[in-house]
């Protein structure tokens, strides 16, 4: 069961366990209003079941940050940001009215990027690192990003399963790409059709290598895989894979040296992915 204040979501593989679940809530608070079917509107994703694909969009939600933005978006970007996305250039500040409506807006497309737009959560990741203290500079990026969505306003994520019991996550690390030459972690993971429960974020602490920055990566993004298991099994799906891919060399050897059970890790043939299964 997924509570969201007074919005709920309960699945289970077994109807019948759903239907006992919101009876007993019923019992307790009343009558709840319902819907079952292929197609909800849930926190502002329109989801859609689909030829056994699971299809979410939030078309409403990137037109009403859009008109937040106070200014027209009159052009289409072909990506959410440029090569200089990360870099922190001087520039004036922009007054308090923008300075709200880019706090709000980026707030908005924080929302979005979690849940249906995975493509602009790099973008939106830097610039949540600017809300307190927004110049031009960011304006103008955070107004790329708007280009970009109205472009493709129409795509959707569409998830699907070749076998829930199997999913596979894939960590990659860009190395001292920060002003503080700090890295940036990014990881999904996939049950065979599109990414989920994604990872998009700035590291914490400085580290001396890019091996360090996989390791650090690594260790970030596992707790969303043992996550995933333990949601799973509670809905009655016991994973029998559960597969992590990294492609750095030295850090995989050195991951393999820390691990108490060294067999469990081990490099595919290609010498390319690191494979650790939880």
């Amino acid at each position: 069961i997924c509570w969201y204040v007074n919005d709920n979501k309960i699945s289970h593989k077994d109807p019948k366990v759903v239907d006992r679940v919101i009876k007993s809530i019923e019992e307790k608070f009343g009558k709840m209003s319902q819907t079952r079917g292929d197609e909800h509107d849930f926190l502002g994703m329109h989801i859609v079941f689909k030829d056994n694909k699971l299809e979410v969009s939030m078309k409403k939600h990137i037109l009403k940050a859009m008109e937040g933005f106070t200014e027209d978006i009159t052009r289409d970007a072909s990506t959410p940001a440029g090569a200089n996305l990360f870099n922190v250039r001087e520039s004036p500040k922009i007054d308090e009215k923008r300075a709200d409506a880019f706090h709000s807006v980026v707030a908005s497309l924080l929302y979005i990027s979690r849940r249906c737009r995975l493509d602009i959560q790099t973008a939106v990741g830097y610039l949540c690192t600017r809300v307190s203290d927004p110049n031009k500079d960011d304006w103008t990026k955070l107004r790329r990003v708007l280009q970009y969505l109205r472009g493709t306003l129409d795509m959707k994520l569409i998830l699907g399963a070749d076998d829930l019991t199997k999913v596979e996550s894939w960590v990659d690390v860009s190395y001292g790409v920060h002003d503080d030459c700090k890295s940036h972690t990014g990881g999904a993971m996939s049950w065979g059709w599109g990414v989920l429960n994604t990872k998009c974020q700035k590291q914490k602490l400085n580290v001396k290598s890019s091996t360090e920055g996989e390791i650090v990566g690594v260790s970030d993004f596992l707790p969303n895989m043992i996550w995933a298991r333990m949601f799973l099994e509670a809905q009655g799906y016991k994973l029998t894979g559960n597969i992590l891919y990294q492609d750095n060399q030295s850090a995989m050897n050195a991951i393999g040296l820390l691990d108490p059970i060294p067999k469990l890790i081990h490099s595919s043939q290609d010498a390319e992915n690191v494979n650790c299964e939880l």
